[in-house]
């Protein structure tokens, strides 16, 4: 019998603290996984970027281009992605990325100029708020708000 018994204590495994510790670690390691998934702090890895407008923007005549207005407006970008169009909501003012300065956005704040050619039947007024569509590579689109200043 004292065979027996000295085979079973020679038997080598892993200790019940060891197996407890490391399932402790696998769940806490799989809890912020997830935490981190839902709140989109992974969102850079293979998610589309999110634009948001920081502030308002401004919109007047421009002093560089003449016979076109000028919009400056603040993005944020969680990533890499391209202005394609911008359009003044209500009319039928569009132009493409040849007309904006700062089309291509990275992550982090970004300052965009877009000219606009003045149009007939848009006549913009002083302290009004307009919106602006703009037109995304991914092929979403943002909205952002400028008020016309009228001048410089």
């Amino acid at each position: 019998m004292s065979l027996k018994l000295k085979a079973k204590r020679s038997k080598k495994g892993i200790s019940g603290a060891v197996t407890a510790l490391i399932l402790v670690i696998a769940s806490v390691i799989i809890a912020l996984v997830v935490v981190g998934f839902a709140f989109g702090l992974f969102g850079a890895i293979g998610g589309t970027p999110t634009v948001t407008q920081v502030g308002t923007g401004a919109l007047y005549n421009s002093t560089s281009q003449k016979g076109y207005y000028e919009a400056i407006i603040t993005l944020h970008s969680t990533g890499n992605v391209q202005i394609v169009s911008a359009t003044i909501v209500g009319t039928s003012i569009q132009v493409g990325t040849s007309d904006i300065t700062g089309a291509a956005l990275s992550a982090g704040a970004n300052t965009v100029t877009i000219y606009f050619p003045t149009a007939a039947g848009f006549t913009p007024q002083p302290g009004s708020v307009y919106q602006i569509s703009l037109g995304l590579s991914d092929g979403t689109t943002v909205q952002v708000a400028v008020t016309y200043t009228g001048t410089t």
